[in-house]
């Protein structure tokens, strides 16, 4: 299996190594090591390896707040990666290539890592089992993970990303966490800390793992029997996750900070999308791996083939289900299924396992169940096949869509009518199709724009127009806003605001911009149109903008247009006036 994903790695090789997200795992090696600048005080260098290597679009991985400069993600692949690192610094001098943390040689050591991982899980993976079932069942289950779940897709084209990594922590953790139980050895209880902290120190959420070794076999009743060694466990825990904490304390002044700046995506425990995660067309879990569907039922028998690992395991999936669906962003951009869940595969395996040998006991049960099981594993792949053939979109599927989709070869023509909107900047330039949405009819009392000690009163030749004047002093509109609650969940719309804006002569055209926005907090989805980027002429302008409603956080989020005059030359804006399209009736 470990030859067939690195055959895999080689023949789908990475573009970048590190590259979007995979991008800000990495920048605290070249931060520490080649630039001494963990804080970021010079952004250039962070700027120049993203454009010479091609790794995202914007520096997203960064984030910036409050005066703050970080790296928004935690540190701990960076630390699993630093030895290989190291090796591919000393292997860019031996061949002149440079050593700016990013160049071939550096990608290719931390690709061998990152593999090394994989065949150290798939081996802890083997152990785990082979404590429970036997050599047949422990083969088939291996088998299963790899080639009918989309492990295969995190173990190749994610392989530098966190999900494969926490795979093998957790192989470690189920491992040492059956040895310590047999004997509370104060080794075990040591490796079994550094790995739970390494996992946490991968993604926080992951702190989850605890839950493994306090409810194994007797649970916490045998567990606190040990309380020195629970000491040990807390204090190793703790030095795992230093780095991190002084990182935080280094680059904002306090050990513990929230460097997701991002406020339409989070953590909303109140809100979890669970059965989106589960079920949704466009990136269920058990949609597009339903090899963890049978996993999941696997539990049934998983209590009697290992009361020791039973509650457990149940706890473990129910709680990181319901952390893993709670966060706000529940399809977690673009994968194939889940990318989210596959972290958990490790402790999976234990009630597939089950599954696998409630199978084989009983020669006509067996025929069955095998037979279901390589049906399952035929269309996992082939669904990964249609993935990569770009029939299955990374993150815009939708029922209609999958429906299309079904056992084609091709990608069906009309597939972009049938996926969910597209937010790339280009789809966003083109502005709305507005034959495909419906007007959609606000009530007055939701369109109003508040009364303003800018008002002003312009007459025209039949009729007076509301306007406002804009100075140094008063520098904003007043803001039309409207709760996103109004737009009765429609995943998106299209807002349209027509401005009128005076022009006294076109050789000085005063510096502003329209602003549309959505508000949980702070600002986010924040679109800003320079008033420069329009042909105007002397006199009244009439400008329109269009805004596509982000992926939102709450229906209690805000969307807020307004005008913002950045010139010293007082302006006369008048508007907006808002026309909004819903989705209603697209996929």
């Amino acid at each position: 299996m470990w030859t067939f994903l690195l055959g895999l790695v080689v023949l789908r090789p990475q573009h970048n190594a590190f590259a979007w997200d995979s991008f800000g795992y990495h920048l605290y090696l070249p931060a520490y090591i080649q630039h001494g600048d963990p804080a970021l005080s010079d952004k250039s260098w962070v700027e120049a390896a993203r454009a010479q290597y091609d790794a995202s679009s914007t520096l997203y991985q960064i984030t910036e707040r409050d005066g703050l400069r970080l790296i928004r993600y935690p540190i701990g692949l960076a630390v699993l990666w630093s030895p290989w690192y190291l090796m591919g610094h000393v292997a860019a001098k031996a061949v002149a290539a440079p050593t700016d943390g990013y160049s071939t040689p550096y990608q290719v050591s931390v690709i061998i890592g990152a593999l090394f991982y994989v065949l150290f899980g798939l081996f802890a993976l083997r152990k785990v089992l082979l404590t429970a079932f036997n050599e047949r069942v422990t083969t088939i289950t291996l088998c299963l993970l790899v080639f009918a779940t989309n492990y295969l897709d995190q173990a190749s084209a994610g392989l530098t990303g966190p999900h494969v990594a926490l795979v093998s922590l957790y192989a470690g953790i189920l491992l040492f966490t059956i040895r310590w139980h047999r004997t509370f050895s104060p080794r075990d209880a040591a490796a079994l800390a550094a790995l739970m902290g390494l996992a946490a120190l991968v993604r926080p959420t992951d702190l989850v793992c605890i839950l493994l070794p306090l409810f194994w076999g007797d649970g916490p009743k045998a567990v606190l029997k040990h309380r020195a060694q629970l000491a040990l466990v807390a204090a190793i825990m703790f030095l795992v996750g230093l780095p991190q904490l002084l990182y935080w304390k280094y680059t904002t002044g306090s050990f513990l900070y929230d460097s997701y700046a991002n406020p339409g995506e989070g953590l909303d425990l109140l809100a979890p999308h669970t059965l989106d995660v589960l079920f949704s067309f466009r990136k269920g879990w058990y949609i597009y791996t339903p090899m963890m569907l049978l996993a999941t039922l696997g539990l049934i028998p998983l209590r009697k083939a290992w009361p020791a690992a039973f509650r457990s395991v149940l706890l473990f999936f129910l709680l990181n289900l319901y952390l893993v669906s709670s966060w706000t962003c529940w399809w977690y951009a673009d994968s194939f299924s889940s990318r989210a869940m596959v972290g958990s595969y490790a402790v999976m395996t234990l009630p597939l396992a089950a599954l696998v040998q409630w199978a084989v006991e009983r020669p006509p049960r067996k025929r069955i169940m095998l037979s279901m099981f390589a049906l399952v594993t035929v269309w996992q792949l082939f669904q990964y096949w249609q993935f990569s053939q770009g029939i299955i979109h990374s993150q815009r599927m939708t029922k209609a869509a999958y429906k299309a989709s079904l056992f084609r070869l091709t990608r069906p023509e009309d597939m972009d009518t049938l996926l969910l909107v597209d937010r790339s900047f280009q789809a966003l330039l083109r502005g709305p199709d507005t034959t495909r949405y419906t007007p959609m009819q606000l009530s007055p009392r939701l369109t109003a724009i508040p009364p303003s000690d800018r008002d002003t009163m312009i007459l025209g030749s039949d009729s007076a127009e509301r306007a406002f004047r804009l100075n140094t002093e008063h520098p904003f509109s007043p803001a039309w806003r409207i709760p996103y609650n109004a737009f009765k969940d429609r995943d998106h719309a299209w807002i349209r605001a027509r401005w009128r804006v005076f022009v006294p002569d076109t050789t000085h055209v005063p510096n502003g911009c329209f602003v549309m926005t959505s508000e949980h907090e702070r600002l986010y989805a924040y679109q800003t149109t320079d008033l420069k980027g329009f042909e105007v002429s002397p006199g009244w302008n009439s400008i329109t903008t269009h805004y596509l409603t982000p992926e939102v956080r709450s229906g209690d989020d805000v969307l807020a247009v307004y005008y913002w005059s950045q010139d010293t030359m007082p302006i006369l804006v008048s508007g907006p006036e808002i026309k909004v399209w819903s989705s209603a009736g697209l996929p």
